[in-house]
């Protein structure tokens, strides 16, 4: 760990106002909200079964790094001297990075996905400086040692090559039938995440939202798929504008709303278990509530 520290020294003495809010910047490609607006695009505007697959992809590895988290319990690099956690001071525990595997997923998803494509080169060229970029984005703010967003790519990595390959040979066209693995796990994700604030006093958040938005997603998924329909073509380029951005914007409207509001009398375990409530009501919006919207909407 030591060279670790000092290697995080190292960097922050070149520390300068315009440094420090580019890379800010930067690692924002790695949070739960970039992910979100790419799985919009992907599954209002694009395809709705490779909407899905990244998703299913994403929660996996944030299952991975959860678990990892609450089992190693690496202290953040800012809480020891010499140190600053630069523009912001990351909640949780430090090992794996959460960002770099987010980042990791969602790159590898979208580059196996354009394959199809014609644009694989261009993708992996974008992959191959976008990752990187946020893992030393991590480490400059603070917030990581190299350890954590080495070990959160490889695990974003991995997942996004391997799980985007088995998803298609055990799934084939009835991708929306792995409800019936999502749910179980995620009632086991909810009591462990109750049972952990339990007997250690601490509040998982990680696994309490995985479980939220995962099941959420699973059922939206397959009432849609199996009743609803919905088809994402469209012949007007207009139509794609106005569902991401209506859609987009209720989504946000939920995500915080519904923080604030809950935020006002939750907490303990209670502001867990409606971490749960919040998350999979995005998850049911995006899935299945705005498809039913834009139907009825016919754009």
């Amino acid at each position: 760990m030591e060279w670790e520290l000092d290697f995080i020294k190292f960097l922050q003495r070149g520390s300068v106002p315009f440094l420090d809010w580019l890379l800010y910047f930067i690692t924002q490609f790695g949070t739960e909200i970039f992910f979100m607006l790419v799985v919009m695009a992907l599954y209002w505007c694009v395809n709705k079964r490779e909407g899905f697959r990244l998703v299913n992809l994403f929660m996996v590895a944030n299952l991975f790094v959860g678990v990892i988290k609450v089992i190693v319990r690496r202290t953040r690099p800012y809480h020891f001297e010499g140190i600053r956690g630069i523009l912001e001071q990351t909640s949780g525990y430090s090992f794996p990075s959460g960002h770099s595997d987010n980042i990791g997923v969602v790159a590898t998803s979208l580059t196996m996905q354009s394959k199809a494509k014609g644009y694989f080169k261009a993708a992996v060229i974008a992959s191959c400086i976008i990752v990187p970029l946020v893992m030393f984005s991590r480490v400059y703010l603070g917030q990581h040692y190299p350890t954590d967003v080495l070990t959160g790519a490889l695990i974003g990595v991995g997942i996004g090559i391997a799980g985007y390959i088995l998803f298609d040979k055990i799934l084939g066209n009835n991708e929306e039938k792995i409800i019936f693995a999502v749910l179980p796990l995620c009632l086991l994700l909810f009591a462990a995440a109750v049972a952990f604030y339990a007997f250690r006093g601490e509040t998982p958040d990680s696994l309490m939202n995985i479980a939220g938005t995962y099941s959420a997603v699973a059922i939206g998924y397959y009432i849609e798929k199996t009743r609803i329909k919905y088809d994402v073509k469209s012949d007007k380029f207009w139509h794609y504008i106005v569902r991401f951005a209506l859609g987009a914007i209720c989504v946000l409207t939920i995500k915080e709303g519904l923080k604030v509001l809950f935020g006002l009398f939750a907490s303990g375990i209670w502001r867990i278990i409606f971490d749960f409530i919040r998350y999979f009501i995005i998850g049911i919006f995006v899935t299945l509530l705005a498809p039913m919207l834009f139907k009825k909407l016919k754009i």
